[in-house]
């Protein structure tokens, strides 16, 4: 494996920075024509409490790197979103302004945009679909993007590097109910035992005890993919992970003035910046993807998937 120097990530950042400004000043120059010219519209935003101060803090400073998702690694999820929205109305014409207001889950913020409380946010398909008062972008997560590892103790870890595993049947997992995508990717593996959790502590308590063997979790981007929770530290087993079998998109409101043209906006710059990269490189910088576990064999493939990991031999 060839290393990855600062030196080099750097010039690849700047690269792509430098690619993805381009592209968004000539697609600006486009869109900003009369014929493309659209109103200028305030949208609003909900973010989750825990990371609301973050989002805020991005949406008052006047240096574009925060929303840029190049520049180190963006610190949370919601960040992460208010980015790409940000430069997905850019590269699509419209002159916005993203005003974040506090929620404290993904359900009420949820909510919040049913209702017309709130405007845009990102979520599952299924959960869009369902709403018959709210609208839904092009993908900006395609279905199979999104992976999680196995995450374990370090014991665990240590006899996985050992003996790689095929499957989860002689485990225990724990989860959340609720934590739709994962109880059904669960479900599907068909563990020895899956254990419902009241809380994401209780998780992680019931693993280090030793009464559940794994749960999933997103890639860490710390040393070691290690994940940290009130002094419990949880390990990917190595070699394995899964995907969740759904898109991302963003969730807009009917009741959004112009709602149809402000979602035409963001498809438009979704599929720009799909093309220049953008998206792909903003998850993978902020550990939504994580090019460490590339080559690892996915437990729950697609059946492109599944052809495609027959030819990849074995390690």
């Amino acid at each position: 494996m060839t290393p990855n120097t600062g030196a080099s990530r750097t010039i690849v950042r700047t690269s792509i920075f430098v690619a993805v400004t381009l592209a968004l000043s000539a697609l600006a120059a486009v869109t900003s024509s009369p014929a493309y010219a659209q109103e200028a519209a305030e949208l609003r935003f909900p973010v989750r409490e825990s990371e609301y101060d973050a989002v805020l803090s991005c949406q008052n400073d006047t240096n574009p790197a925060c929303r840029s998702c190049l520049a180190g690694r963006p610190s949370s999820a919601s960040l992460v979103m208010y980015s790409i929205l940000h430069q997905s109305l850019t590269a699509g014409g419209l002159d916005a302004k993203i005003n974040v207001v506090p929620s404290p889950n993904s359900e009420r913020s949820r909510m919040m945009i049913s209702n017309g409380n709130a405007d845009v946010k990102s979520d599952w398909e299924f959960n869009i679909d369902a709403d018959p008062n709210a609208l839904k972008s092009a993908p900006i997560l395609r279905r199979g993007d999104f992976e999680k590892g196995i995450y374990v103790r370090q014991g665990s870890v240590t006899r996985g590097y050992n003996e790689p595993i095929s499957n989860v049947h002689h485990m225990s997992a724990v989860s959340i109910r609720t934590w739709r995508l994962d109880w059904e990717v669960l479900e599907n593996l068909a563990p020895a035992s899956l254990t419902s959790a009241a809380t994401k502590q209780q998780m992680y308590t019931l693993i280090d005890a030793g009464r559940a063997d794994f749960t999933l979790l997103e890639f860490s981007s710390a040393p070691g993919m290690v994940r940290v929770l009130e002094g419990i530290k949880l390990y990917p087993m190595p070699g394995v992970k899964v995907i969740l079998p759904a898109s991302q998109h963003f969730m807009i409101s009917r009741h959004l003035p112009n709602a149809n043209k402000v979602v035409r906006a963001i498809n438009a710059g979704i599929s720009a910046l799909h093309t220049n990269g953008f998206i792909h490189q903003c998850l993978v910088n902020s550990g939504i993807i994580n090019e460490q576990v590339r080559d690892w064999r996915i437990l729950n493939p697609t059946e492109d998937q599944r052809a495609h990991q027959k030819t990849v031999p074995s390690n």
